[in-house]
C-alpha cells in the first residue's frame, strides 16, 4: 500500500525549497508601496544592529546572532520544541548555511511562517522514528524523503542484498551511501513521509538480541562488573544472587542471558521496545512487560481500539510471514537484534517494515537455519519466526478481546434499557392497581351511603 499524497501545503513547501525566489513572489501579498516602506526599515534597523555590533566584542555579537536566530523560530513555528531538538536537526537541507540564507530570504514574507512549521513538523515526525528505531546519534535527517543512518558495513551489505532479494518490498528501500561533513551514512527512506499525526511501535525480533560471538567474548573473560549489576538492579533490584549482592557486580554473559528473561523475548520472540502515539512522548518503559495481556492492552492503546488497523497489521505480518518462508536472504542469515517498526496515521494508512540490520550476518555455510526452533549454543538460531508468529496471534487475540469488549458493553447496554423499561411497566401496572383500589374504595363509601 502506497502512502497517501502529502497535503497541499506539503506541496507548496516542496515548491517554495525547491524554488524560493518564485515562492515570494507568489505568497506576497503587501502592495508596493507598503513592501518598499517595510526594506527600508528593515534595512534601518539593519545598520542599526551592524553599528552597535560594532561597539561590542566578537564573541559578544555572535551571542546577540544566535539569540535573535533562536527568536525568529521559536516566537512563530507552532511546531518547534527542544524535546525533538538534536545536533542533527539543522541539517534538513544540504547544509547550515543555505538554511540561514533562507530564513533571511523568506522572513521577507508570510510565508516563511509556514515553511518554518512544516521544517520543525518535519524534524519532530523523522526523529520520532529515530528515538524509537536506534540512538539518536547515528541518524542525520536528510532532504524530504529520506533519512541518513550512520554507516555501518554489516548494515549496508544486507540493505544491499534486500534491494535484490523477495523481502525488498518488507524494508526501506535503500539510496545508497553518503558522505556529510566527513562521516559516511546509510541513506533509506523515510517511513513516515506523508503520514498525518503518524503513531509508531518498535518490536525488537527474536529470542536473544545478542550474537553468538558476543556472548563467546563475553565468556572468555566473564570479569565481574558493577555497571553490569547496576543496569539489573535499576530493572529488578531482586534479581541478582546473594553473592552478587555481596560483591555489587555481575558477569556481562551473566546479564546478557538474564535481560532477555526480564521482558517478553525469552518467551514470545518478540518484545515491544517502544511506543509514540500522533506525534507524542516516545516511551520506552516494556523493559520487564513479559505476559501476553499486557502486551496486547498496549496495542489496544497503540491502536486506540481500533480494528481495522490491527486487521490491516496482521494481514502484512501473515504476507511477510510466506515471504520470509522464500527469501533467500533470510534463509541464510542471522538476524539478530533486528525490528518490526509498526505505523499508521490519522486517515487510517497502515504499514510494518523490518529494520536495523547492524547485527545480522550471514550463517555458517554448513549449517541451514530454520528460525523456529530454540537457540542452543552453537546452532545461530535466532527465533525470528517463533516471535512472528506469537506476534500476529497476539493481535489476533486482541482484534478478538475487543469483538467481546464490544459485545459486552452492548449486552450491558441492552439489559439496561430492558431493566429500565420493566420498572416504567411496573410503575404502570402499580399506579393502575392503585387507581382501581380508589375507585373501589369509593364505590364501598357510597354504598354505605
Amino acid at each position: 500500500m502506497e502512502p497517501s499524497k502529502l497535503p497541499s501545503i506539503t506541496e507548496d513547501f516542496q515548491k517554495l525549497e525547491c524554488e524560493p525566489d518564485k515562492g515570494i513572489e507568489t505568497h506576497e501579498q503587501v502592495s508596493k508601496t507598503q513592501w518598499q516602506s517595510h526594506t527600508r526599515k528593515m534595512n534601518h534597523r539593519s545598520v542599526q544592529r551592524e553599528s552597535l555590533n560594532d561597539d561590542l566584542p566578537e564573541h559578544e555579537v555572535k551571542k546577540s546572532m544566535v539569540r535573535a536566530s533562536d527568536r525568529s523560530i521559536s516566537s512563530t513555528s507552532t511546531c518547534s520544541s527542544i524535546t525533538y531538538s538534536s545536533p542533527e536537526s539543522d541539517q534538513v537541507f544540504s547544509e547550515e548555511e543555505d538554511l540561514q540564507i533562507k530564513r533571511k530570504t523568506l522572513r521577507k514574507t508570510k510565508s516563511w511562517k509556514t515553511f518554518f512549521t512544516m521544517v520543525h513538523w518535519s524534524l519532530r515526525r523523522q526523529n520520532s522514528w529515530v528515538q524509537l528505531a536506534g540512538h539518536e546519534g547515528n541518524f542525520k535527517a536528510s532532504e524530504r524523503g529520506h533519512i541518513l543512518k550512520k554507516f555501518s558495513p554489516v548494515e549496508n551489505a544486507c540493505l544491499e542484498a534486500l534491494m535484490q532479494d523477495a523481502l525488498k518490498p518488507y524494508v526501506p528501500t535503500y539510496h545508497g551511501q553518503v558522505e556529510r561533513e566527513g562521516q559516511k551514512y546509510i541513506k533509506m527512506e523515510d517511513l513516515l513521509k506523508g503520514l498525518e499525526g503518524p503513531s509508531i511501535m518498535d518490536c525488537k525480533m527474536g529470542i536473544r538480541t545478542y550474537l553468538e560471538e558476543e556472548l563467546e567474548k563475553a565468556l572468555l573473560k566473564p570479569t565481574p562488573r558493577k555497571d553490569m549489576y547496576n543496569k539489573m538492579v535499576s530493572i529488578d533490584p531482586s534479581a541478582p544472587t546473594s553473592e552478587e549482592n555481596d560483591l555489587r557486580a555481575i558477569t556481562k554473559p551473566r546479564y546478557m542471558q538474564w535481560r532477555e528473561t526480564v521482558s517478553s523475548t525469552a518467551e514470545l520472540g518478540f518484545r515491544i521496545e517502544g511506543v509514540t502515539i500522533e506525534g507524542g512522548p516516545v516511551k520506552k518503559d516494556f523493559k520487564q512487560m513479559k505476559s501476553r495481556e499486557n502486551i496486547m492492552e498496549t496495542f489496544i492503546i497503540f491502536t486506540k481500539g481500533q480494528e481495522n488497523i490491527l486487521a490491516a497489521y496482521v494481514n502484512r505480518l501473515e504476507s511477510m510471514q510466506k515471504v520470509l518462508q522464500d527469501s533467500a536472504f533470510f534463509g541464510s542469515h542471522e538476524v539478530i537484534g533486528s525490528s518490526l517498526l509498526f505505523v499508521h496515521d490519522r486517515r487510517g494508512f497502515s504499514n510494518v517494515w523490518m529494520i536495523d540490520f547492524g547485527k545480522t550476518s550471514p550463517a555458517p555455510t554448513n549449517l541451514t537455519l530454520q528460525h523456529d526452533v530454540p537457540w542452543e549454543a552453537g546452532n545461530h538460531e535466532d527465533g525470528y519466526l517463533i516471535g512472528l508468529k506469537n506476534l500476529i496471534q497476539t493481535m489476533q487475540e486482541t482484534i478478538r478481546k475487543i469483538e467481546e469488549s464490544k459485545e459486552t458493553q452492548l449486552k450491558e447496554s441492552g439489559e439496561g434499557q430492558e431493566e429500565t423499561e420493566d420498572v416504567e411497566i411496573k410503575r404502570e401496572e402499580k399506579s393502575t392497581i392503585m387507581d382501581t383500589n380508589d375507585t373501589v374504595a369509593k364505590r364501598g363509601l357510597l354504598a354505605q351511603e
